[in-house]
């Protein structure tokens, strides 16, 4: 089976990698990957023609991504190719009239025309319709140029036909995971050893959070628990999802289920974090207050930060991140605080360590404050402090009921317990201090307790 992926570009190669390498992607999670992916000029048509007909000859199935800049009309040369006419489509009309109905706007009646043999590949979300022609020898899909669109289409659609075609019954599952890269690999090849080669498996990573898929052929069947059940206990709850989601949609979720409040204090993330939770439908049910302290008296003066620690440890310490969470939970108002204090370069501060950062996140039952240092862009280092802010939370008490532990508990086995603010592993009825208990001590004695990762 040889697959092909074709699409234009009008020398925009940023934008076409993008749109290509997420289509492959997909595909390549549902276990179809593309053998070749040619990218062709939006204003070649004779290109086109010669590689059309050649990749008809050898290609088994060809997916065509179009182009709106296109200098030809796409579907007018695959009809003529293909020795066929364009009719209107009653199926494609009907979705052509629906997307007009929602957008209210009226839309061209071309986008209702489709090669007479073709099926169409509904888009639900925008006017131009996806079309399929098969012979049963050679299968050509088309799509538009919007990748979200695209995606959805071979998701839903395409791939089922594939899968129908080939007679190729695979169980896909995702898991969605924050942490490091080498050992969530390492972790995976030893958990796909139970099943031989009857599981393909792929990451996308971004910032230190990654998509896992898993594709189970039918010969695997019986053994896709196993795999999972050893991928859940060697990495706990550095897995927050069994389900394609992002740390920001996932942290919402439990704060609405578990009906807690929250607030943030931000100094080098400069609001990143409260933004990214705002940026959920209905976070007014969650969110308190989000406060950007990057100055040192804001840091005294909205978050109750010791001057005394600011002058003696500096800003970018774990006691003043402490402090900023700490304040946060003694106003009161919230059951959830995160605070980030860091230095996101290019230049690193007083102290020329750009990277370098701490991330307090607590409840009322005890802050724990991390340090990291990060590397990459100034971008990249304020993504990654701001999901691992995110990450962070799902450790706490509120998610005790964690990924991990659901997915482990059909098994029996017991995950090990948490660790808390002095680095310890207490008895699993054990907690953390409560905030004000903290605070004295850390007051009296200038305790600071640190995980560093």
């Amino acid at each position: 089976m040889k697959n092909v992926l074709l699409t234009f570009s009008n020398g925009d190669i940023e934008q076409s990698s993008q749109l290509v390498g997420r289509i492959a992607q997909v595909f390549s999670d549902g276990g179809f990957p593309f053998d070749n992916v040619e990218i062709l000029s939006t204003n070649d048509d004779i290109l086109f023609n010669h590689n059309f007909l050649k990749l008809k000859d050898v290609a088994d199935n060809l997916v065509i991504i179009n182009n709106d800049n296109l200098q030809f009309n796409l579907k007018e040369l695959i009809a003529e190719i293909s020795e066929t006419t364009l009719v209107e489509n009653e199926n494609a009309k009907r979705f052509v009239d629906a997307i007009s109905e929602r957008h209210g706007k009226v839309y061209s009646e071309d986008f209702a025309f489709l090669p007479i043999d073709a099926t169409v590949i509904p888009n639900t979300d925008g006017a131009e319709q996806g079309y399929m022609l098969d012979d049963k020898e050679f299968t050509l899909a088309v799509l538009p140029s919007d990748e979200k669109q695209a995606t959805v289409m071979s998701e839903k659609y395409i791939l089922p036909f594939f899968e129908n075609k080939y007679a190729v019954k695979v169980r896909k599952l995702t898991l969605k995971y924050f942490g490091d890269r080498k050992l969530l690999e390492n972790t995976i090849n030893q958990a796909v050893k139970i099943v031989g080669g009857h599981c393909k498996w792929s990451i996308q990573e971004k910032d230190g959070d990654f998509k896992v898929n898993f594709n189970f052929s039918a010969e695997a069947n019986g053994f896709s628990s196993p795999v999972i059940r050893y991928v859940v206990e060697h990495l706990k709850d550095s897995i927050y999802a069994e389900f394609d989601t992002t740390l920001k949609e996932r942290l919402f979720h439990i704060l609405r289920l578990k009906n807690l409040k929250i607030s943030t204090a931000e100094s080098f993330t400069g609001g990143r974090v409260v933004s990214d939770i705002i940026s959920n439908a209905g976070a007014s049910e969650t969110v308190v207050e989000g406060i950007v302290c990057y100055s040192n008296l804001s840091k005294k003066n909205r978050v109750g930060v010791n001057d005394n620690d600011l002058l003696r440890e500096g800003a970018v310490s774990s006691i003043v991140a402490y402090q900023m969470a700490a304040g946060l939970l003694k106003t009161g108002n919230c059951d959830v605080a995160i605070a980030t204090t860091g230095y996101a370069g290019p230049n690193g501060g007083e102290n020329g360590k750009s990277g370098l950062c701490y991330i307090a996140v607590g409840m009322k039952n005890g802050v724990h404050t991390y340090k990291y240092n990060f590397s990459g862009s100034r971008e990249q280092i304020t993504e990654k402090a701001k999901n691992t802010a995110f990450s962070q939370m799902f450790t706490q008490k509120m998610h005790a009921d964690s990924i991990a532990e659901a997915l482990m508990r059909a098994t029996g086995e017991k995950l090990k317990p948490m660790i808390y603010n002095d680095g310890s592993s207490p008895a699993a009825d054990e907690t953390a201090e409560p905030i004000d208990a903290f605070l004295s001590k850390l007051n009296k004695h200038n305790i600071d307790f640190i995980i560093e990762e």
